[in-house]
């Protein structure tokens, strides 16, 4: 049913709602959205809404971007991210999306129906796709999606996720990081990561963790080559009176694991101190460091060996590695210490202790960092810098030389235990040329 005029729209009071945007192209990023209106799902019968916004089929469009027609209902919302970007209010909505990767650790895999991948192949550099489709299509789209992924009990771990990760997230790919253009044309090519003189990376935190990856229109930000010349072509939005500054957590995993188990590092250097208690040496050489480094990234996520037993770190590490399975085992289910979430055996029947080990340890580190990074949001508000990339175990901010001296002396350790998590920090005016500071 297409709604033509605002006395409908009481038709909603005090329902609950399954709200599906309807967007002008969706391979677009979030940032250059354009939200062409709604299809609504009544959860208790079925029955479908279309609302345009600025749908060339219909006559009645609707402009309140409030949404203020369902605030007497309980709206589960698809595509939040998108309605946040487009200046919508989804202040008090649950996030549909989040319901479901919660309830079954693993998001909803939604294909392009066959109409839309018609038009997307017929008309490769058309930006109107949400137009051709007629508002009766859009909402058998909405019903499928809603009869195939929609969870209406209120999932354990919503309320940090919806309201502490995606937010810590969305600020900063929001603000985009600055290229040279046509060094990035010349790495990248065309691709819709590129908005003007910036490009937009994308957090897919609907992994088996919430460990996000980050890849955008052909461009994997999570893994930007090192060792030619791809990160030649980031650079400050500020010109000559900004640089790129780049925090690093040293041994990130291993620290992680210490805070869980009660073992305190200190802030000198994790694997030197490992490597003295399993060499029995005083002085450990780089090389032996390096070694047992290496052997620590094998215990860790490949399961800790009888002879490393004896070092007080990984006999803890491996008692909680077995409370963890033992829990996991007994009630079927493990709990994050942070968010609550939880990773049920219902949807890991395959997992072993190791795997399942490795899974707490990453969804525990995403869930740090998302406190730090709100921290660092809040810190930063009323500053020209920003944060513009993350990467697990670092943070890349884009510094205006005002602020730079504040962000390192005052931000940065108000927000991070450096005694717990000790950094390295690097800039210069180029990505790929940081130096340490």
């Amino acid at each position: 049913m297409v709604i033509d005029n605002c006395s409908q729209l009481d038709l909603f009071n005090n329902r609950n709602v399954f709200l599906y945007p309807i967007l002008q192209d969706a391979r677009v990023h979030p940032v250059a959205a354009s939200i062409l209106g709604f299809v609504l799902v009544d959860v208790d019968t079925k029955q479908t809404f279309s609302l345009s916004v600025a749908h060339p089929e219909a006559i009645f469009q609707y402009a309140d971007k409030s949404l203020s027609f369902l605030n007497s209902c309980t709206v589960y919302s698809y595509d939040t991210q998108v309605l946040s970007y487009c200046g919508y209010s989804v202040d008090g909505f649950l996030d549909a999306e989040l319901q479901y990767y919660l309830s079954f650790n693993q998001p909803y895999s939604f294909e392009n129906p066959p109409i839309v991948q018609h038009y997307n192949r017929a008309y490769p550099n058309c930006n109107l796709i949400g137009g051709l489709i007629g508002l009766q299509k859009h909402e058998q789209i909405a019903l499928e999606l809603f009869e195939k992924a929609f969870v209406q009990q209120k999932q354990v771990g919503l309320d940090f996720y919806q309201h502490q990760l995606v937010p810590a997230f969305f600020g900063i790919e929001k603000n985009g990081l600055q290229i040279d253009v046509a060094l990035f044309e010349q790495r990248f090519g065309q691709t819709n990561a590129r908005v003007a003189d910036k490009c937009y990376t994308h957090y897919n935190f609907f992994t088996i963790t919430g460990r996000p990856s980050n890849r955008f229109g052909g461009v994997n930000f999570a893994a930007l080559n090192k060792e030619d010349q791809t990160r030649e072509c980031f650079i400050s939005r500020f010109g000559e009176d900004g640089c790129l500054v780049e925090i690093d957590f040293n041994a990130y995993h291993p620290r992680l694991i210490a805070s869980l188990i009660g073992y305190d590092f200190g802030s000198s250097s994790a694997y030197e101190q490992l490597a003295k208690q399993y060499l029995n040496k005083t002085n450990p050489s780089s090389s032996d460091v390096k070694l047992i480094k290496e052997a620590t990234f094998r215990q860790i996520y490949g399961g800790i060996q009888q002879q490393f037993l004896s070092i007080p770190f990984f006999f803890a590490a491996n008692e909680l590695s077995e409370e963890l399975w033992r829990v996991f085992t007994r009630q079927g289910y493990i709990e994050s210490i942070l968010s609550g979430r939880r990773l049920y055996s219902r949807n890991h029947v395959d997992i072993d202790r190791n795997t399942l080990f490795n899974y707490f340890i990453q969804m525990h580190e995403t869930e740090m960092n998302v406190l730090v990074l709100n921290k660092i949001h809040k810190e930063l508000s009323q500053l020209k810098s920003v944060p513009i990339l993350y990467t697990y175990d670092s943070i890349l901010f884009d510094v205006h030389k005002e602020d730079q001296q504040y962000l390192v002396e005052q931000v940065l350790p108000s927000c991070i235990d450096y005694h717990k998590f000790p950094v390295k920090i690097k800039s210069g005016s180029v990505y790929k040329d940081l130096m340490v500071c």
